[in-house]
């Protein structure tokens, strides 16, 4: 399941790198849900992320997002421990928004923007917004471990014309190859009879030994050797 996760993890990764220019360091913005989710499932986020996720990762949040926790008092007093450990993201917000107003108008500006964010909640009015948004990755807690969900159709409508040309390309590759395998067969001669099974047979000479009536001084007839052609 681990192996399946991860593959998971590097597909959805793969499709906002190639269409939106993720590139680690990875920015993953925390709000105050997530972290108190993260608090009931015992998870280290510090430990746990940079491991789904692969790469560099560097944990954020927002001034807003303590705010909001600091109001909530020791309701969520664990989980504005665990925010206070990440970077702060500048969201530029002088008089503190609810953290869901804060981090859906950073994602807008990641959208547009080259800094980008993945971001980590459990709420589900955030998450309805942030599906609105295109080339926004969202993280969530589930099965006691983090994940991504998967691609909203706002974020598949806004890569559109990415795979449009991919695919193009694709068509005209194997376009390209086919022409050239056209080609390679029309120069490919067939191949004949073996050149070395044409030749004629050769005359093998072969040396035969004659008695001849002449004998010598012991009273043996001598031997002379008489050359004979046979044909194998």
């Amino acid at each position: 399941m681990k192996v399946k996760r991860l593959k998971r993890a590097n597909r959805l990764l793969t499709f906002y790198k190639y269409n939106f220019k993720f590139l680690p360091p990875y920015r993953v913005l925390v709000d105050g849900t997530f972290c108190n989710a993260a608090l009931q499932e015992k998870l280290n986020l510090a430990e746990q992320i940079p491991k789904y996720l692969t790469e560099e990762t560097h944990l954020m949040t927002t001034n807003c997002v303590l705010k909001e926790l600091e109001k909530f008092g020791p309701l969520l007093y664990g989980a504005l421990v665990i925010a206070k450990q990440f970077e702060i993201a500048e969201c530029n917000h002088h008089t503190p928004k609810a953290a869901s107003d804060c981090l859906a108008h950073l994602a807008r500006r990641a959208a547009s923007g080259k800094t980008k964010y993945l971001i980590a909640t459990q709420d589900d009015e955030l998450t309805e917004k942030l599906r609105t948004i295109v080339g926004t990755p969202i993280m969530y807690i589930k099965f006691k471990t983090v994940l991504l969900d998967n691609v909203s159709e706002a974020t598949k409508a806004g890569s559109t014309k990415d795979e449009n040309e991919i695919k193009k390309l694709k068509e005209l590759k194997k376009e390209i190859i086919g022409v050239e395998e056209v080609i390679k067969k029309k120069k490919k001669k067939k191949g004949g009879a073996n050149p070395l099974s044409c030749k004629k047979k050769l005359m093998k000479a072969t040396v035969e030994a004659v008695r001849t009536g002449e004998r010598t001084a012991t009273g043996k007839r001598k031997r002379t050797k008489k050359k004979a052609t046979t044909v194998e």
